[in-house]
C-alpha cells in the first residue's frame, strides 16, 4: 500500500499531473519533509533559523532551477515527506530508507525515484541552505 499512496503522491507533485512546480507546491513539500523532525529544527535553530524560513526560501528559489530539476526535487521531497507521515520518522532514516533502495541501475522501485533525481535534491537542500544563510539573501523572511 505505500508504494500505491507515495506514487500518487508523488504524482501530485509533478507538473504532468497538474499540480505545477509553484512556489506553494514547493514549500508544501518541504514542510512536509521537515517539520516536526527535532533534530532539522535544532540544526536550523542554531543558525537562527526555522522551518517555515527554511522552507519559504525552499520555495522561493525552485524557480531557479531547470526544469527537470524542479519536478526531480518536488518528487523527492514529497516522498520522503510521505514515508515521514507514514513511518513516523525523522528526515534522515526517510532520506536514508530511499537511498538504500536504489537498484544497480539507479531506479528505486520502491518509491519510483532515481538516485540522480536523490542527489539532485540533496543539492538543492545545500543550495537553499547556503542562500538563506547569507547577509544579502535573495529569500525573504517567512
Amino acid at each position: 500500500m505505500i508504494r500505491v499512496s507515495l506514487f500518487v503522491s508523488a504524482c501530485f507533485a509533478l507538473a504532468a499531473c497538474g499540480a505545477g512546480n509553484s512556489a506553494k507546491d514547493a514549500t508544501s513539500a518541504c514542510n512536509g519533509m521537515l517539520a516536526g523532525d527535532p533534530e532539522i529544527e535544532e540544526d536550523l535553530a542554531e543558525d537562527g533559523e526555522t522551518v517555515a524560513a527554511y522552507c519559504g526560501c525552499f520555495g522561493q528559489l525552485l524557480a531557479d532551477q531547470p526544469e527537470t530539476d524542479q519536478t526531480a526535487i518536488l518528487e523527492v521531497s514529497q516522498v520522503i515527506g510521505d514515508i515521514r507521515e507514514e513511518r513516523n520518522v525523522g528526515l534522515e532514516d526517510a532520506a536514508e530508507g530511499v537511498d538504500k533502495s536504489f537498484g544497480a541501475d539507479g531506479a528505486s522501485e520502491a518509491y519510483g525515484v532515481s538516485s540522480d533525481q536523490f542527489r539532485t535534491t540533496g543539492k538543492y537542500f545545500d543550495i537553499v541552505r547556503r542562500e538563506l544563510n547569507k547577509d544579502d539573501s535573495a529569500c525573504t523572511a517567512s
